[in-house]
């Protein structure tokens, strides 16, 4: 089944592999052009909105301090709050600085911002005038700064930062309507291109057959449940085999138990947040990939949100209790307020501090005869130590009840409670340390409750990480065969690759020496035309000669007979006469041999030219034929490094995979001698709260064991069966857990 898969999917994909790459280029094209309209969009648009709202943020900030310095205003605030000011104008310039760099291309956009910085620098006179008037005590005067040189200039500087930001959302709007057409257009071509890729597909996938489709139909529907959101449907029965079809529906049952173990935890961080226990955090180290990332965000997400809550409580809680000493955490931005805040109620606090020290050294050393002086406070402090003196006063017959209580529960009995009459604050305490009682007895009850919940589920989890740890090294021993036979496949295509390399350079050496040759033809072809011109020229010339010997003997000839005419006298001109008309001839009849010997010269020439031309014209055909072999023989090399570079690649996956899969096999025997560990401790956390007397006198623990081995002994059964009860197992400890949360639900959450 698997040979036949394999060679039916490799036909389909010679059927889609070019259009399907066509199809990528185009998008990749799509993509780029996207890229530098969201870039222009995101740099440009939305980072000059997001300075503008800055600024308008500062400066908004800039005028509350100043009305903050009119109405609450001490030299050192004042001070404090001109300094911060003086910040926020600095950043408003640097925010301004940044908006004229990336606004300098747009001049509608330029213009406004110059109305702004014009406007703004007289704000910004205007306010340090009036600061100043302020720091020297002269409010009216600084309302009327405020009035004549602040407050339009403030307003015509906000009416342009609203302006400026409008434009950049009307420019990044046009933008997303360009870009939201490129998309519908890439959107088209690429549904077109899909339907001609899935007409090819779908026609593979016919000849696939009936058992495939069925497999390939099941799949999909879990697929589909899992994108829908369904982890809960029956998948069925399962398959059986080993091609893969199977391994497909196996690999989707994991998905499905990944994502479930996802929710699951985030679910469990919900509850345990809603009952108050805000620093509970999904275990990241137990899902991996990019699972672990999931619940390693969520977890940020969630620490992000408490964490200054967390550490304003911390520090609320510390002042709570008298401890001073820390400060809180100097926060930026809006979140400076809390910070403002706290140090003043420091500040507040410090100042009572003394006396109640005095009067808590007074009181712990047994002398309640000590007094605070009220006449150091005023309004809720001094009445803090008149109650404080009152307190003392009635202090210590009240606390001896107290103590006797304290006694009782030191001594493990948690049914003592305080009796009598008590009045005020002492009532509470009475009543508080009563319910402090009964809390502490229902709390150590809970946790002998769940020392044994715990005692059975560390049985469990130790007996499921046992089975988990012999399928993990099953699986290390089959990657390692897989990683031998892709080392050998690697060898292979390495071999090719550089057969490919060496038949590639030889194509181009042959493609090099057949330009040659076709450049040394077109030269001989060249030099041939030069010939038969030359030839030809030489043919008349000769022919010039020809004429120029028969006018030369018909002259000699006219010349022999004036020289017979003039008889004795003309003899030796008769003579000369004679020898130029001999030679006239013997020139006549040497240029109609050359001229003869010429006319085949130029003819044997053409013939040759011709013959040139043609094998000019067969080398430019074998130096274009070399150079497209050349052309192959570098495709096929450059394919055979892709090759061979891809199937290294994944034999270093392979090698990678296998040496994960030894180290969660020695994480998993971890986790065993941890499940071990965690049982002993529960033993001994039984063991522990079973000093304790709670509810009339009869204690917990004993029930809590007689509970914890049966339970122990289930764990023990349930490890041995199949994968479904794993999971009932999986439900009855998440059971358990879910009951002994619901016994902490008196506890508040923060």
């Amino acid at each position: 089944m698997l040979a036949t898969i394999k060679r039916k999917f490799l036909l389909a994909l010679l059927g889609t592999l070019i259009p399907s790459i066509l199809l990528c280029l185009f998008l990749l094209h799509s993509l780029h052009g996207s890229k530098d309209r969201v870039g222009t969009l995101y740099n440009r648009d939305f980072t000059g909105s997001a300075l503008a709202s800055s600024i308008d943020g500062q400066l908004t900030r800039v005028d509350i301090n100043i009305l903050r310095m009119i109405a609450i205003g001490t030299p050192d605030t004042i001070a404090q709050w001109k300094q911060e000011n003086e910040t926020r104008f600095t950043q408003v310039e640097s925010n301004i600085a940044q908006l004229k760099r990336l606004l300098s291309n747009e001049s509608d956009h330029t213009a406004q911002l110059q109305k702004i910085t014009a406007s703004y620098a007289l704000m910004h006179d205007g306010m340090r005038r009036q600061v100043e008037l302020i720091e020297a005590g002269d409010i009216p005067a600084g309302a009327e700064v405020n009035r004549t040189q602040v407050k339009d200039n403030a307003n015509a500087t906000f009416a342009g930062l609203s302006t400026l930001r409008d434009e950049l959302g009307r420019s990044a709007k046009l933008r997303y309507e360009q870009q939201q057409e490129a998309n519908t257009r890439a959107m088209i071509l690429s549904a077109i291109a899909l339907a001609l890729i899935a007409v090819g597909g779908i026609s593979a996938a016919l000849v696939l057959g009936n058992t495939i489709s069925r497999a390939i139909r099941r799949a999909v529907g879990e697929v589909e449940k899992l994108s829908n959101g369904v982890l809960d449907a029956d998948a069925g029965p399962k398959a059986t085999g080993k091609d893969e079809t199977v391994q497909l529906a196996n690999a989707v049952d994991r998905i499905r138990d990944r994502l479930k173990g996802v929710i699951a935890a985030q679910v469990e961080m919900a509850r345990q947040h809603d009952a108050g226990q805000i620093s509970y955090r999904m275990d990241e180290s137990a899902f991996p990939g990019q699972y672990g990332h999931m619940v390693r965000d969520a977890n940020a997400l969630a620490n992000s949100h408490v964490q200054v809550m967390t550490r304003l409580a911390q520090i609320t809680g510390r002042y709570a209790v008298g401890d001073l000493s820390e400060d809180m955490d100097r926060l930026p931005g809006e979140k400076a307020v809390l910070t403002e805040t706290m140090d003043q109620v420091k500040r507040n606090l410090t100042a009572i501090n003394h006396e109640i020290s005095h009067l808590a050294e007074a009181a712990a050393a047994g002398d309640f005869g000590v007094r605070g002086d009220t006449a150091r406070f005023q309004h809720d402090f001094r009445t803090m130590v008149e109650r404080l003196n009152a307190l003392m006063s009635t202090a210590d017959g009240n606390l001896q009840s107290l103590s006797a209580l304290l006694k009782s529960i030191a001594a493990g009995d948690l049914t003592a409670r305080m009796t009598g009459t008590f009045q005020g604050v002492f009532a509470q305490m009475r009543d508080d340390a009563n319910t402090t009682a009964a809390q502490l007895a229902e709390i150590v009850g809970r946790i002998q409750q769940s020392a044994g919940a715990i005692n059975s589920a560390a049985s469990e989890i130790a007996a499921g990480n046992q089975d988990l740890s012999q399928r993990t090294e099953q699986q290390a021993a089959n990657l390692e065969e897989t990683a031998a036979s892709m080392e050998e496949l690697t060898s292979t295509v390495r071999q090719n690759a550089e057969h490919a390399r060496q038949a590639n350079q030889l194509a181009i050496s042959a493609a090099g020496v057949a330009s040659q040759g076709g450049e040394i033809v077109s030269k001989v072809v060249g030099t041939m035309a030069g010939i038969e011109a030359s030839s030809k020229k030489i043919a008349d010339i000769i022919s010039v000669i020809d004429g120029i010997s028969f006018q030369t003997n018909i002259l000699a000839l006219n010349a022999a007979v004036e020289a017979a005419r003039a008889g004795e006298q003309g003899r030796g001109f008769a003579v000369v006469a004679s020898e130029v008309r001999t030679l006239a001839q013997r020139s006549t009849a040497a240029a109609k041999e050359i001229k003869t010997l010429i006319d085949d010269s130029v003819q044997r020439v053409a013939e040759g030219s011709t013959l040139v031309h043609s094998a000019g014209a067969t080398m430019s055909d074998i130096v274009a034929g070399v150079q497209r072999v050349t052309d192959i023989m570098g495709e096929i090399s450059a394919a055979s490094q892709e090759q061979s570079k891809g199937i290294e690649q994944v034999n270093l996956t392979v090698t990678q995979m296998d040496e994960t899969t030894q180290q969660n096999a020695a994480l998993v025997e971890e986790a065993t001698a941890a499940a071990r560990a965690m049982e002993e401790q529960s033993v001994q956390l039984t063991e522990a709260v079973a000093v304790f007397k709670v509810d009339g006198g009869v204690t917990r623990p004993a029930r809590a064991l007689a509970a914890v081995a049966p339970a122990r002994k289930a764990g023990s059964g349930k490890a041995k069966t199949t994968a479904p009860v794993t999971s009932n197992r999986h439900a009855t400890r998440q059971t358990h857990v879910a009951v002994a949360a619901s016994d902490g639900g008196n506890w508040q959450e923060f």
